[in-house]
């Protein structure tokens, strides 16, 4: 049996310190994984960027000529990008994308170890109609029209009509298939990735399963651990996860330089 060849794409476009440390802390707990950047900041600092990170970069790109908003939103169509133009020349079966503010406590191949190959892992993954009155890619006006649009789109183009899926952003694995297909297809950029990326996963047929690293929708403790709604992660209760045998090993977002002593203690 083929050993799967990950290797991670570090999204980031600000904080170069914490980028370093993120960086750093990565390459000791997954020291045989090549990491490429995905820089999606101003694009006049980018060789500043490109400089300061490349000891811990394989190679580094820029997204250019978008938006601050469409970057943020998007990560989806970013990630296809880089494939389009670079990534699709490197070795890999799967890439996990790996954002400056998302911590990885652990190795790629036990964190990700229940997915399949030729499957796709996204976090907190749950059928629409569960949250759709309550979320707000759903609930708001323009939102809930852009996804009615989007949702046309794909019938026509791909003949899909659902079931329909949610998820959140950090914490994506996706396997190279599914990009060399993505990457040739017309996708509007309606809505945002949370909601897209699992549509189309579903119509071109792929396999979803969840990272298991967001555990609850809309829950206030889940919270203080995994979120996608700028509640930062306090460093005492990663820390305290952390002592623990079965404790989580991911956390989003943290927005601060670890220090590696406390760590590894």
């Amino acid at each position: 049996m083929l050993l799967m060849r990950r290797v991670g794409l570090f999204r980031y476009h600000s904080n170069p310190d914490i980028c370093r440390n993120r960086l750093k802390l990565f390459s000791q707990l997954n020291p045989d994984i090549e990491v490429y950047g995905l820089y999606g900041g101003k694009e006049e600092d980018f060789s500043f960027y490109d400089a300061y990170l490349k000891d811990f970069l394989g190679g580094n790109y820029c997204l250019r000529d978008k938006t601050y908003i469409w970057k943020w939103k998007n990560g989806d169509l970013s990630i296809r990008e880089w494939y389009k133009n670079y990534g699709k020349h490197k070795k890999f079966d799967v890439v996990h994308i790996l954002e400056w503010d998302l911590v990885i406590m652990g190795k790629l191949d036990e964190l990700y170890s229940h997915i399949p190959p030729d499957s796709l892992g996204v976090t907190g993954l749950t059928p629409l109609v569960s949250i759709e009155k309550e979320w707000f890619w759903t609930r708001d006006t323009k939102q809930k029209a852009e996804w009615k649009v989007l949702k046309e789109h794909v019938r026509k183009f791909n003949g899909f009509s659902g079931p329909y899926f949610a998820s959140v952003a950090p914490g994506l694995s996706i396997p190279r298939s599914f990009l060399e297909q993505y990457s040739e297809m017309p996708v509007p950029d309606l809505c945002n990735d949370e909601l897209r990326l699992p549509l189309y996963a579903k119509a071109l047929d792929f396999e979803i399963y969840d990272t298991g690293f967001f555990k609850k929708w809309f829950s206030k403790t889940e919270k203080q651990y995994f979120n996608c709604n700028e509640f930062a992660i306090k460093e005492k209760k990663l820390l305290k996860e952390l002592k623990k045998k079965k404790g989580r090993r991911v956390f989003h977002p943290f927005r601060e330089e670890l220090n590696m002593e406390l760590i590894s203690k």
